[in-house]
C-alpha cells in the first residue's frame, strides 16, 4: 500500500507542475497592437458595458492633462482594436512627457461618453506602471462614472454655463463672445471646452461662462481654436439657467431643450425641401421690415428638426419679430429663387413643402401628403423648355440723352428670376444676341430655357441704365412652351399677329 501512495504521488506531481507551467489567456487579455522598440504600448481592457463607438483618454501627471481637459485632446486618445470590443490601444513615447514624469507618477482613464474611471466606492482610480520602452502592457479599468449616476454624471457650476453637443468634427472646439462685454472669456479664439457632463444620457462638451456673468448679453461663436468657426449664434441672455445647443458638421447651431428637444426663440419657418437645395436653401424676408434678419438672398438654415417620420429644415425668426408682416422669398443661396411667399405674418409657426411653383403650405407636419406635388422621395422631374419670342417693333428703352445732349442707343437686356436666374446676374442677356428668325414679316429673337415643368420665370426686360420694364410671368406647364411676346413703352405683352401664323398666342 505504501509502495502504491508513492507512486500514485509522483503522477500528481507531475499533473501539477504541468498545471503550473501552463498559463491561461483569456481572449480580452489577448495582445491586439504591436509593440514597437520606441514606444511603451498601452492596452486597456475596458468595464464591461464600453460602447464600441466611444472615445477613451488617456491622461496623468505624465502628460500633465485631467479628467476634463483630456476628453477631445486627439493626441492622447486612445484607439479602439479592430479585432475586439473590450480592448482600446495607445503608443506612448516617453519624449513627449512633461517635466521628467513617468508612468509610475499615476494615470487614469477617461470615457467621453461614460465619465472618468472609478472603484467600487466611486472614487478616481490612479493607476502606476513602472514600464519600459517596448514593453506592452494589460491595464484594467474597473468602472467608469457613468456607473453611480444611472447615465448623468452632475457637476455643479459657479455661474452661467453653456452645454454643447458636439458634432461639428472640430479638433479643438472654442467659444468667444462678444456684446454687452466683448472677449468675455479671453479673446479670439476664446475659451476652451471646461469639461465634459452627461445630461439625459447625452453627452455634453461644456463652458463655464464665470460666476458674476448673469444677465450679460452675449453673441456666442463657435470655432476649431480659431482655424474655422460657426456663424454667430445670439445674442442670448446669459442666466441662472443653463444653454444647450448642438453644432453639427454642416456649421448649424441649434438650440436644444434639456430634454434633447429643439427648442426655439420665436416663430419658426419649417420647410421640407422639395427643390434639392439641401443646406444651401436660404430665407429671405421683405415687408413691414425689408432685409429682416440679413440683406439678399438672407438668413441660413438654422437647423435640422424631425417631426414624424420627415425631417424638416427650419429658420428661427427671433422673438423680437412677432406681428410683423413679410413676404419670404426661398433660393438656392441666390442663385435661383422661388416665388414670393406671401404675406406671413410672423406670430404662428409655419410649415411649407418647396416646389418649383412656390412654397405650399403643410397643415398635418407628420404627414405631409396633403399638398399638391407633395413626394418625399424626391419624385424626379420632368424635362420641359420654354422657348421665348421676343418682338422689339421700337426702340423701347433703348435711347437715352446723356449729359453733352447727344443720343445713345443702348442696348436691351431681358433678365429673369425664379426657378433660375435662367439668363444669368443683372441685367441678364442682351436681346441683340440672340438667335435671330424671320417670320412672316416680322423679326424676333428667340431663346430657349431649358428647365423641367412647373418652373416658373419672372421676365425684366432693361437697358442696363436704371429703366426697366414691370415683370412678365412666364411658366413651364407643359413639356414644351412657347411665347410670343412684343416688348413696348406699356410693358411686356403678348404678341397679336395674323391668324395664319401657326405659332401665334
Amino acid at each position: 500500500m505504501k509502495r502504491s501512495f508513492i507512486i500514485l504521488t509522483s503522477v500528481l506531481s507531475l499533473l501539477l507542475a504541468s498545471c503550473v507551467q501552463k498559463d491561461i489567456v483569456f481572449d480580452h487579455e489577448k495582445q491586439q497592437f504591436d509593440a514597437i522598440d520606441n514606444a511603451i504600448l498601452i492596452e486597456l481592457i475596458a468595464p464591461v458595458g464600453t460602447a464600441v463607438d466611444d472615445e477613451i483618454y488617456i491622461f496623468g501627471a505624465f502628460n500633465g492633462l485631467d479628467e476634463n481637459t483630456a476628453v477631445g485632446n486627439l493626441e492622447w486618445q486612445m484607439e479602439k482594436a479592430a479585432a475586439s470590443d473590450n480592448k482600446w490601444g495607445i503608443y506612448l513615447f516617453p519624449a513627449d512627457f512633461v517635466e521628467g514624469k513617468t508612468l509610475a507618477d499615476g494615470f487614469s482613464f477617461v470615457s467621453r461618453k461614460a465619465g472618468g474611471e472609478r472603484d467600487i466606492k466611486g472614487n478616481t482610480v490612479v493607476h502606476t506602471l513602472d514600464a519600459a520602452v517596448g514593453s506592452a502592457n494589460n491595464i484594467w479599468a474597473e468602472r467608469w462614472a457613468a456607473f453611480f449616476s444611472s447615465g448623468d454624471v452632475k457637476i455643479e457650476h459657479n455661474g452661467p454655463v453653456v452645454y454643447v453637443l458636439d458634432e461639428s468634427g472640430f479638433n479643438q472646439l472654442t467659444l468667444y463672445m462678444y456684446g454687452d462685454v466683448n472677449d468675455l472669456g479671453g479673446a479670439w479664439p476664446g475659451l476652451s471646452v471646461t469639461g465634459h457632463e452627461t445630461v439625459n444620457s447625452i453627452d455634453f462638451a461644456y463652458f463655464d461662462l464665470g460666476e458674476g456673468n448673469d444677465g450679460l448679453t452675449e453673441t456666442l461663436i463657435f470655432s476649431d481654436n480659431g482655424s474655422s468657426q460657426l456663424a454667430d449664434y445670439g445674442p442670448i441672455t446669459l442666466g441662472s439657467e443653463p444653454t444647450y445647443l448642438h453644432i453639427t458638421a454642416e456649421g448649424t447651431v441649434e438650440a436644444l431643450k434639456i430634454d434633447g428637444v429643439v427648442g426655439h426663440d420665436g416663430a419658426v419657418v419649417y420647410v421640407l425641401d422639395g427643390m434639392d437645395w439641401g443646406m444651401n436653401t436660404t430665407l429671405y424676408m421683405w415687408g413691414d421690415i425689408n432685409d429682416l434678419n440679413g440683406g439678399w438672398p438672407g438668413m441660413a438654415v438654422t437647423g435640422t428638426q424631425t417631426i414624424g417620420e420627415y425631417t424638416y429644415m427650419y429658420f428661427d425668426l427671433g422673438a423680437q419679430n412677432e406681428g410683423l408682416a413679410e413676404h419670404l422669398i426661398f433660393s438656392n443661396n441666390g442663385a435661383s429663387q422661388l416665388p414670393d411667399y406671401n404675406d406671413y405674418v410672423i406670430g404662428d409657426d409655419i410649415y411649407l413643402y418647396l416646389t418649383a411653383a412656390g412654397p405650399q403650405l403643410i397643415t398635418d407636419p407628420e404627414n405631409p401628403g396633403d399638398v399638391e406635388w407633395f413626394d418625399p422621395q424626391a419624385k424626379p422631374k420632368e424635362p420641359a423648355t420654354i422657348d421665348l419670342w421676343l418682338y422689339n417693333g421700337t426702340d423701347t428703352l433703348a435711347l437715352v440723352v446723356n449729359e453733352e445732349n447727344d443720343t445713345t442707343i443702348l442696348p436691351l437686356y431681358v433678365y429673369a428670376w425664379g426657378s433660375s436666374e435662367a439668363f444669368g446676374a443683372w441685367p441678364g442677356a442682351e436681346i441683340a444676341e440672340m438667335e435671330v428668325v424671320n417670320i412672316l414679316g416680322l423679326t424676333l429673337s428667340h431663346v430657349t430655357v431649358e428647365g423641367f415643368i412647373g418652373d416658373e420665370y419672372h421676365l425684366i426686360v432693361n437697358n442696363n441704365n436704371g429703366t426697366q420694364l414691370s415683370d412678365y410671368t412666364v411658366a413651364a406647364a407643359e413639356a414644351t412652351n412657347e411665347y410670343y411676346l412684343k416688348i413696348a413703352d406699356e410693358g411686356v405683352t403678348p404678341l397679336s399677329v395674323m391668324a395664319q401664323m401657326p405659332f401665334a398666342n
